[in-house]
């Protein structure tokens, strides 16, 4: 083979020598677009979806920069192989291939030769070619028994929140206009289809009577104009989709003031239809509104200087990793919303309605991705977003969702206690009081952290938590904080106390605050907390907290007296450097004697 193809290239280059080349036909090409559906058409399935790209009337000229616009819900697998395609480029076998097809091309040489070369091609899932893209697209192509890649690796990208095309996935090529082993220095070739299979894309889970399209465009390397293109994607089987979300919530008080740190989950099975909206309700008689949360009000997210009020977590099928966004209290004094922001490769931005007088906020046109599990945790602290007075400490929120296709709407009920109220265990079902606590990165929980065992959460520790001298009223803390990466030494540190326990108000708590691993730069008490700021910032320090800075209630006492005490609740805030701040909901169980 490698002969003929020598051969032949050995003869054109002798008939160029002799004869005129060709006149050009002039820089055009008139694309066109057809799908293969045979696969299956079913909504939610993963199908192989066959793509038959023609260019006719090239004359001499190429499509060069070739774009395509999956619709919403047509979504690739970025999870294949365990996500480690996303790590390292793996061009050969199948673990990452994702596809397979045949690129026809014709050199441009003589009149009549040669004939159209068809060159067989697969598709490989490889890391992101760039930051923000989800993935990317290697070709593979045998040319003369020689597997190499055609052309620079494609970006795969998911179009954000807004996109005139919806939340999608966009394929971006360049496509090569010479071959390696079937062009002559200074020829080109001409594409002239480009015919493609892409395995186990994942269906949308709608079924509009008008069926969406996938879209294209493409230029030339002869012209720049954009020749635009597309195709109907018919999808079929959505009423049949099984649809059955659970939610559950919870919440905790925090120990210095009425505000309460709320979580609330929805959760679903891989095969399920995402929801299209999603309206949590929560009991006003056991949560209200914190009007105090105004001053955390972003008027403009773009401005990058807003009050973070909550997080939140999504995990999906078809991503390896769990997607975080952030979550923010948007809109005006007289109408607010509650908006979640991720960053890319998932760049979505979903906007809830706020209604004061239901305790409501509603999620409207959420994108068609399945998501497993969706939690947003909000805050609690000064500018939380709910309190409690805990007159009700239990009630039950609700939950009221709807599929994609707008065919199935569910209410779900999930029953939840205020932690830290009286008379409602602590999470993980201990006695005692509640915790409480704020900042940027929620999530840590109620965990139990004690000399034996500690707690991380993000890039920051909690350990040896104890409390001691609580049966002879002179009670002392003590605990570590370290950070467990160089990029995130600590700043300050919050210490929130258990109820039954608070901060002596005189002026000589510092000789009775010891800190080991920084210098502490000031003390001071806020909203009941203890707040101490070190000079410079330090990779790990050791507080401990003696009894003369510390009151301890007679109630207390006399329960650890009699051993009814088994843990405490403790608050600590660790306020890292670029801003970042890591609350811990601890479990002290190490009580000392």
């Amino acid at each position: 083979m490698r002969y003929l193809v020598s051969r032949v290239a050995t003869v054109a280059t002798v008939i160029a020598a002799v004869f005129v080349l060709a006149p050009a036909a002039g820089a055009s090409i008139t694309p066109s677009l057809n799908l293969d559906q045979s696969a299956g058409k079913s909504a939610g399935a993963a199908q192989n979806l066959g793509m038959d790209l023609t260019f006719t009337d090239t004359g001499t000229d190429s499509p060069h920069n070739l774009t395509l616009n999956l619709p919403p819900g047509l979504l690739a697998n970025a999870s294949i192989n365990g996500g480690a395609c996303l790590k390292t480029a793996n061009t050969s076998g199948t673990a990452c291939e994702v596809g397979s097809g045949t690129v026809t091309a014709r050199p441009n040489v003589l009149v009549g030769l040669p004939v159209p070369v068809p060159v067989p091609v697969k598709f490989y899932l490889v890391p992101p070619p760039k930051p923000g893209d989800l993935a990317g697209l290697a070709v593979i192509g045998t040319v003369v028994a020689v597997n190499e890649q055609l052309g620079s690796t494609g970006d795969i990208r998911v179009r954000p929140t807004g996109d005139p095309d919806g939340v999608g996935v966009t394929i971006g090529l360049a496509l090569p206009d010479t071959l390696p082993g079937l062009t002559l220095p200074g020829i080109t070739l001409s594409v002239t289809e480009i015919q493609s299979t892409f395995n186990r894309l994942r269906y949308p889970t709608t079924c509009p009577s008008t069926p969406a399209r996938v879209t294209a465009s493409v230029d030339s390397y002869g012209d720049s104009t954009l020749h635009s293109l597309s195709a109907p994607l018919s999808v079929t089987g959505c009423a049949s989709l099984p649809y059955s979300p659970a939610f559950k919530v919870s919440a905790i008080q925090d120990s210095a003031d009425r505000q309460v740190t709320l979580a609330s989950t929805v959760t679903q099975a891989a095969t399920e239809a995402p929801s299209r909206s999603v309206s949590l309700a929560f009991p006003t008689a056991t949560l209200a509104p914190n009007l105090a949360s105004i001053q955390a009000l972003c008027l403009d997210l773009a401005s990058g200087t807003c009050t973070q009020v909550g997080a939140a977590k999504a995990t999906s099928p078809l991503y390896p990793a769990t997607l975080t966004g952030k979550a923010y209290l948007t809109g005006s004094p007289s109408g607010l919303s509650l908006t979640l922001v991720f960053p890319s490769p998932f760049p979505l931005t979903l906007t809830g309605t706020v209604n004061l007088l239901k305790n409501a906020a509603t999620f409207a046109g959420l994108p068609d991705i399945p998501l497993t599990n969706l939690a947003v945790t909000l805050n609690g602290g000064p500018q939380g977003l709910f309190l409690s007075t805990c007159n009700t400490p239990t009630g039950t929120a609700t939950a009221t969702v709807t599929d994609q296709n707008g065919d199935k709407t569910a209410t779900v009920p999930a029953t939840f206690a205020v932690s830290g109220c009286p008379g409602v265990p602590a999470p993980g079902g201990s006695s005692g009081s509640g915790n409480g606590g704020s900042g940027s990165n929620p999530g840590g929980g109620s965990q139990n952290a004690s000399s034996a065992t500690g707690v991380t959460v993000g890039h920051v520790k909690l350990s040896h938590a104890r409390l001691g001298g609580l049966r002879a009223g002179h009670p002392t803390l003590s605990f570590r904080v370290n950070a467990t990466r160089a990029v995130a030494k600590l700043r300050a540190v919050t210490v929130g106390l258990p109820a039954g326990l608070a901060f002596a108000a005189h002026h000589h708590r510092m000789a009775h605050v010891s800190v080991r691993g920084a210098r502490v730069k000031s003390l001071s008490l806020s909203r009941g907390r203890l707040v101490i700021t070190f000079a410079q910032p330090a990779a790990a320090v050791a507080l401990t907290i003696g009894s003369g800075a510390l009151k301890e209630s007679s109630v207390l006492r006399a329960k650890a007296a009699k051993r009814a005490v088994k843990a405490l609740g403790l608050t600590v805030i660790a306020q890292a450097t670029r801003g970042r701040r890591t609350t811990f909901h601890a479990r002290v169980s190490d009580l000392g004697r």
